[in-house]
């Protein structure tokens, strides 16, 4: 079975503080510490990544960072725009299945990410899932991801994942 660990990015600045432009917005120092700690309780767990799969924006591949460097030996994630918020399911789909990986990380934002867990879950394309920020999907899936064909093993925010939270 593959493991596709579906993260959205943590706490950002507001898009006031970048001129308007979403692409540039940074995680806040908040942000930060909760991808960190979410991303130690995966290394608790001993979840090795082999890929760990960006969104471009700024918040998201610092996000997956972070990720990385608690859960990987990997020297760099992989960016790619089929992770944008105006991405498409079925190109990720295609994408993903051209990993040769047993547990690869994804990372990007919402509502992207809602619906297209809700799409490998079910082939609906409205979401019946809320990623919260910094939260988890854990998908899995045997050999190939088919919309309606995977299995939700888990889903969790950050407070259920870090105590004190």
């Amino acid at each position: 079975m593959i493991e596709l660990y579906v993260i959205r990015h943590g706490i950002a600045d507001g898009a006031a503080e970048h001129d308007g432009k979403d692409e540039e917005r940074q995680l806040t120092k908040k942000g930060r510490e909760k991808v960190t700690g979410v991303a130690k309780y995966l290394r608790s767990r001993d979840i090795e990544l082999d890929t760990v799969i960006s969104s471009p924006l700024v918040r998201a591949k610092e996000t997956a960072e972070i990720v990385r460097g608690e859960c990987s030996s990997l020297k760099r994630i992989a960016v790619t725009d089929l992770l944008k918020p105006d991405g498409s399911y079925d190109e990720l789909l295609s994408y993903l299945n051209s990993q040769k990986c047993d547990h690869i990380a994804i990372v990007g934002h919402e509502p992207f990410l809602s619906g297209f867990v809700s799409y490998c879950l079910s082939r609906n394309n409205q979401p019946f899932v809320r990623m919260k920020k910094a939260g988890i999907a854990l998908i899995s899936y045997d050999g190939r991801i088919e919309p309606g064909k995977c299995e939700l093993l888990w889903l969790m925010g950050p407070g259920q994942m870090l105590p004190g939270e």
